[in-house]
């Protein structure tokens, strides 16, 4: 499941893997494919994500059932969770009978949406059957073959075009039955836009002036606190990043959940979450792994409200081993900072791209 996983998370973050191999043959029959974007003329534009809207990834993944064994369900399904993380900005584009999918976790593809189920191979050499097109104004993805599982994606434009529904429909020898997750997202520029999705921009765009009460600025351009301030808080909180990597890859869950406020604003998809919650999610990860190997790369800072709060970015790589099996990867992390009394503490984690 891990594999199709990874898959699920590129077309998540905007198309899926096995598409890649048939954009070059869509291309000669797209030309003379009539239009039909028209069929969802309120398709096009940028998009963020409602949570309050969209369904609860955890609770959705809680209550699948699978043929896992027992021992090796909690790992299963984090796991899944994970790459099912959908993005928090997303943009379509359709023009004629092309469509470009462009998101804060992918970068934008284009390709031909005329209903024609295509079949190509991957990689181990298994087919894989693709058809992209429009079923009663939603545009439709559909996969199958090539794994275990079948994917079926649908965008469909609600509010007379405002907000978008995603419907994710995933089904697999593993799962005793589909995993059905619904997201709404509401539209913010009718028109798409594709330089909203670089590292720099997205934690910008994705900040609520509910949950932020400044607007974001990056460090070097402040002026209302001293530039050698800022420079010496970087340096603190790159220290605690590095103290917080090293409780995680010890598994010393007392340690790590030191470096948390006591209510965090978002915890991956959940929003308002306990310390306590997090920590019982993590102590059960902890529980099911024999070994994490977290790497991270400098991050990118940037100050808030004065040099109090900051968000910080940054590519990490991890592998994790269980009882069964190892799994890598690749993501750009968020963090996000409170200066207190007791120092700096997280108030906000989650992945906002997945690059492999």
């Amino acid at each position: 499941m891990t594999r199709t996983s990874s898959r699920v998370a590129a077309i998540l973050g905007v198309l899926i893997t096995c598409l890649c191999g048939t954009l070059s043959a869509q291309t000669a029959r797209g030309k003379t494919t009539p239009s039909v974007c028209r069929s969802a003329p309120a398709l096009t534009g940028v998009y963020r994500i409602n949570v309050d809207r969209s369904d609860r990834l955890y609770s959705v993944i809680e209550g699948a059932a699978s043929k896992v064994p027992y021992n090796e369900q909690q790992q299963f399904f984090m796991d899944l969770a994970v790459r099912l993380t959908p993005p928090d900005l997303l943009a379509i584009e359709c023009l004629g009978n092309r469509v470009s999918l462009g998101s804060s976790r992918a970068g934008r593809v284009e390709f031909v949406a005329d209903g024609v189920v295509r079949r190509t191979s991957n990689a181990s050499g298994k087919v894989v059957r693709s058809r992209i097109g429009f079923e009663r104004g939603s545009l439709v993805f559909a996969s199958t073959g090539g794994s275990d599982d079948n994917l079926n994606f649908t965008f469909t434009p609600l509010d007379n075009g405002q907000s978008l529904r995603v419907t994710r429909r995933i089904s697999g020898e593993e799962l005793i039955e589909p995993v059905i997750i619904q997201t709404v997202y509401e539209k913010i520029n009718d028109v798409a836009r594709w330089d909203i999705f670089d590292d720099a921009q997205v934690a910008g765009q994705t900040i609520k002036p509910d949950d932020d009460k400044t607007k974001t600025t990056p460090a070097v351009a402040r002026r209302d606190s001293p530039a050698g301030v800022e420079n010496n808080e970087a340096d603190v909180l790159r220290t605690a990043l590095n103290q917080w990597i090293d409780a995680t890859n010890a598994l010393n869950i007392n340690e790590q959940m030191s470096f948390y406020m006591p209510e965090l604003k978002a915890f991956y998809l959940t929003r308002n979450t306990s310390r306590n919650s997090v920590r019982l999610e993590k102590t059960r990860a902890f529980a099911a792994t024999k070994s994490i190997d977290i790497r991270a790369a400098e991050p990118e800072i940037i100050f808030q409200d004065g040099g109090r709060a900051a968000i910080m970015r940054f590519r990490k790589k991890y592998s994790i081993e269980n009882a069964s099996k190892r799994r890598s990867g690749e993501v750009v992390q968020e963090l996000r900072w409170q200066q207190t009394s007791g120092g700096w503490k997280i108030f906000s984690e989650r992945d906002i791209k997945v690059i492999r």
